[in-house]
């Protein structure tokens, strides 16, 4: 009878395997084990049967026809068969042939399953990449889709996969070219994601196998870019780290360039920048050396190199650790994405500082200006240069024309916020520092951090300026939620400025006077010396009040220091008052 022949069991599956991988060998169970599994169908029932023959009963000598049985069934199954001693080499040789490439995955790792050689078998050679192999892959391909597969296994079919796409071929219409490696690339990278998510567990072994070929750049802003909250955290920062690093070679060509629209020959400007160039890495080193060289690059472009560089980064390869999805369970922890956020800052912020308006083309798509709101998101502390910066690509963005895509309107007016944000805390910033700034820095500034310590600081700031460059004293006061409070109780503050800023203690005088908010405690507060000099019906209210119609207190008034005094007008006015009713007691 032959395998498989018979009409079934006649003991119950279950029993028949327990009793195979119990028995000895040549044992009346084994005998009747394996004549009930000559007799079975295929199916379900036989599988485990098999299996328990090769590894029980049948471990040290098993008939052909079981072995042939098994080589043909469920990987498992085949795998127990390959690996048996009693296997003959053209039976492993047959079932590695036949199998289909998905099996080989399956195979891969069991004794005698030479997957390695027959991958190589299948491919002696390694194509190039073309849209058509996402759809039919190669058999590395295939078997990477398989996770858990030993290490020689997954470096072997690593080392076959397709290859970047072709280059184009002689006479080939350029056009034509472009738009099939667009293609090509496409599916080359998707190729490569596939891989990482496939073997997670992998992704340094993987790095180490590729090495600085074109692969091993694809797969790093993979990782980078694309998969960065799946990555190891220490993979994750040498990557990251090592990105950064080729900053560098950006901004070296952003120089070189500007030296040779300056008039350098590129013989003279490749002698005058050869020690910063050869201090690079290879890497880096590229891009200088494509504009020292015979390429005709345009070095007006690359004169915004460094720039462009932080924006491709910010917009590609960084997007994803400077803005991270809230649905995505990090391995890096929080504080160490934050870390890395502040080293991209502080490149951004190398690049902002050689940033310069093109004269043509202002600054108008998403793209361009993105990297500065990621910039002042990350740095600790945004610095008058910084804020210098964003303001002149600001200056830049409204020169230019047309409507703008809701994306850019959004990021310009994050840049603005947040650069006017980190002028400080109202607590630690000084009156000084807010006069400094110009008059829309100082209006977002308020606008961004709100309070009322803060407008008045701003308040001060406003007269301390006062060369009609700052918003409006009243449009600052309107924003305090108590404004005629504010401007009593900050009368004490312009005081103190008298000696430094004399200028600023009148500037505040003429704006309390004129403020709609101005209550008689306000008046009083002011210095006497400027209020007295100013003048006007609401001095001169405050001072007939205060004074009435005691004559000796006018008169000790009018003889003392008030025209002087750096006290305030009701301190003075008191004085004289109280004076006057001692020398009547």
């Amino acid at each position: 009878m032959t395998a498989g022949g018979g009409e079934g069991p006649r003991l119950p599956p279950a029993l028949l395997t327990a009793l195979a991988g119990t028995a000895g060998a040549g044992s009346a169970a084994a005998r009747l084990a394996v004549e009930e599994a000559r007799r079975m169908p295929p199916g379900p029932d036989r599988e485990p049967l098999i299996r328990a023959l090769l590894a029980g009963a049948c471990r040290a000598s098993a008939p052909e026809w079981l072995l042939v049985t098994a080589a043909g069934g469920a990987p498992e199954t085949a795998a127990a068969a390959l690996a048996h001693p009693d296997c003959p080499a053209g039976l492993r040789d047959r079932a590695l042939r036949d199998a289909p490439d998905e099996r080989l995955a399956a195979l891969a790792g069991w004794p005698g399953a030479d997957v390695v050689g027959e991958l190589r078998r299948r491919m002696p050679e390694r194509p190039t990449m073309t849209p058509e192999l996402v759809k039919a892959p190669t058999p590395a391909q295939t078997v990477l889709r398989s996770p858990g597969l030993p290490d020689d296994v997954f470096d072997a079919a690593v080392g076959l996969l397709p290859g970047p796409p072709a280059e184009p071929r002689q006479g080939q219409p350029m056009e034509d070219w472009v738009r099939g490696h667009r293609a090509a690339l496409h599916a080359w990278k998707s190729m490569w994601l596939r891989v990482l998510v496939d073997h997670p567990d992998r992704h340094g072994r993987l790095l180490s196998l590729l090495g600085e070929a074109p692969a091993g750049a694809v797969v790093r802003d993979l990782l980078l870019g694309t998969l960065p909250w799946a990555v190891e955290p220490a993979l994750l920062e040498e990557v990251a780290l090592a990105d950064l690093d080729r900053f560098a070679g950006a901004v070296l060509a952003t120089r070189i360039c500007r030296a040779l629209l300056a008039g350098a020959s590129r013989d003279e400007a490749g002698e005058r920048f050869a020690q910063e160039l050869k201090s690079l890495s290879p890497q880096g080193r590229y891009l200088p050396e494509a504009h020292l060289g015979e390429l005709g690059l345009d070095a007006a472009r690359g004169a915004r190199a460094a720039v462009e560089w932080v924006a491709r980064a910010a917009e590609e390869r960084w997007r994803l650790l400077l803005q991270p999805p809230e649905d995505r369970p990090w391995r890096m922890p929080e504080r160490d994405r934050a870390a890395l956020g502040r080293r991209f800052a502080e490149t951004a912020r190398a690049a902002l500082a050689l940033w310069e308006p093109d004269p043509d083309r202002p600054v108008r798509r998403a793209r361009q200006v993105r990297w500065v709101r990621d910039m002042l998101l990350h740095l600790p502390k945004v610095s008058p240069e910084v804020r210098d910066g964003a303001r002149l690509l600001l200056a830049d963005a409204a020169r230019g024309r047309g409507p703008r895509d809701e994306e850019t309107v959004q990021l310009l007016a994050a840049i603005e916020h947040h650069s006017a944000a980190g002028v400080g805390d109202p607590a630690e910033v000084t009156v000084a520092e807010l006069a400094a700034l110009p008059a829309e820095t100082l209006t977002a500034y308020l606008d961004a951090v709100g309070g009322d310590a803060a407008v008045e600081k701003a308040l001060l700031a406003a007269v301390v300026r006062d060369d009609g460059d700052g918003p409006p004293f009243a449009e600052v006061l309107a924003r305090h939620s108590a404004p005629s409070a504010a401007l009593a109780r900050l009368g004490g503050e312009v005081r103190r400025l008298l000696d430094e800023e004399p200028a600023a203690v009148a500037a505040w005088t003429r704006e309390v006077l004129a403020a709609p908010a101005t209550t008689a405690e306000a008046v009083r507060a002011l210095p006497a010396r400027a209020a007295l000099a100013h003048g006007g019906p609401v001095v001169a209210a405050a001072v007939t009040e205060a004074l009435g119609e005691d004559a000796a207190a006018w008169e000790r008034f009018a003889a003392g220091p008030a025209a002087r005094s750096r006290s305030g007008l009701g301190k003075v006015l008191d004085a004289a008052r109280e004076e006057a009713e001692a020398n009547e007691a």
